[in-house]
């Protein structure tokens, strides 16, 4: 009776151990995942002139952000990627930027916050990443349109058919005189005779 006792409170540490094991390394790797996405964005948004721009319509449209959140973050310094993170707290919970960077302090620590607003970090971690995709995504078809934008065919002048017959003329002089290099005879045709 006592060996059991001992063995299921080893078994029951054991799982405990090991649920404290996974749980660290699912924060660790969300927190990867998160300074990924925020270095990405912030990056992007000092590297493109258009960067912020493209930024603020994505999250408007992605997330659902009003403008006034928006240039609240703005006016308050937020870079990018935190901005991006805290869009998506606020279409799942509804918070205001003010209130969850001031009042709340989400951005010291957005696992804590994610869980405490009984958010999935998973989830959250794996829209960023989509998120960034997209911006990436986005970012590259503008870069090519402006691309193609700036570098039109320039059509040709029309030179007219004497440029062409000066060409031919041209060609035909480095052609030597037509010689037969081989003559087939073909039996039982005759002269005149099909």
């Amino acid at each position: 009776m006592r060996i059991g006792r001992i063995t299921l409170g080893f078994l029951l540490a054991m799982i405990c151990c090991s649920v404290a094991v996974s749980a660290s390394d699912s924060r660790a790797e969300f927190d990867a995942q998160l300074s990924q996405v925020i270095a990405k964005l912030n990056r992007q948004a000092k590297v493109d002139v258009d960067g912020p721009m493209l930024l603020t319509e994505l999250i408007q449209r992605q997330y659902g952000t009003r403008e006034d959140e928006l240039k609240w973050a703005i006016n308050h310094s937020i870079n990018w990627g935190d901005v991006a993170a805290l869009a998506y707290i606020q279409a799942s919970t509804g918070r205001t930027f003010e209130k969850m960077t001031a009042e709340e302090d989400a951005r010291r620590d957005f696992w804590a916050y994610a869980e405490k607003a009984q958010l999935s970090p998973s989830k959250m971690a794996h829209s960023l990443m989509s998120f960034v995709k997209l911006a990436e995504k986005e970012r590259n078809s503008r870069i090519f349109e402006r691309l193609r934008a700036s570098r039109k065919v320039q059509a040709m002048p029309d030179l007219g058919s004497g440029f062409g017959l000066f060409q031919e003329a041209l060609d035909f002089r480095r052609i030597d005189a037509p010689r037969a290099s081989k003559v087939h005879t073909v039996p039982g045709l005759a002269k005149g005779g099909q």
